[in-house]
């Protein structure tokens, strides 16, 4: 899938090295649930994992820069409920030079296209209260916030039209 500036693939064997240093990067935990390294073992056995989205429950698609066709990021559909119809999405633009240029938000057009393929009805996402720009960015698209907030972490929903 893509549009006039980036595209999303499904994660590749390849892409393994990339993955390690974005999920290892510190600076990222405090916007994600992780909170410890990864080995490059747990990243190619996860790849290994993502090539069977139904039978996984979760997808990963590398967002890449159509100018140069290098990975800029990744986006993922987590927790997928096929008989509920229902995701979670994430995003993230691991290179901080090209954040807040508009690829996370044609990105969350893309994988909106890609849940429906899968059959999805709604995406929900949850984000750090510290998180402003994916925020911003979820709000815009139309997303609409939940009541309350559990330990700093707001909660989003959008129902996709078919």
């Amino acid at each position: 899938m893509e549009n006039k500036s980036i595209f999303i693939r499904k994660v590749e064997f390849d892409d393994a090295e990339f993955i390690l240093h974005w999920e290892n990067n510190e600076e990222n935990w405090a916007v994600s649930e992780n909170s410890s390294p990864y080995s490059l073992f747990d990243i190619i056995s996860l790849i290994s994992e993502l090539q069977d989205v139904r039978k996984a429950e979760q997808g990963r698609w590398m967002i890449c820069s159509k100018e140069s066709l290098f990975p800029i990021g990744c986006v993922d559909l987590t927790g997928i409920d096929f008989e509920n119809k229902t995701a979670e999405v994430g995003i993230l633009i691991a290179d901080k030079e090209v954040r807040r240029l508009g690829f996370a938000l044609k990105t969350l057009h893309l994988v909106e296209e890609q849940a429906k393929e899968l059959g999805l009805d709604k995406l929900l996402c949850s984000i750090h209260s510290v998180n402003i720009a994916s925020i911003e960015l979820f709000k815009k698209c139309n997303y609409q916030q939940l009541d309350g907030k559990e330990n700093g972490i707001y909660f989003f929903e959008k129902w996709l039209k078919k």
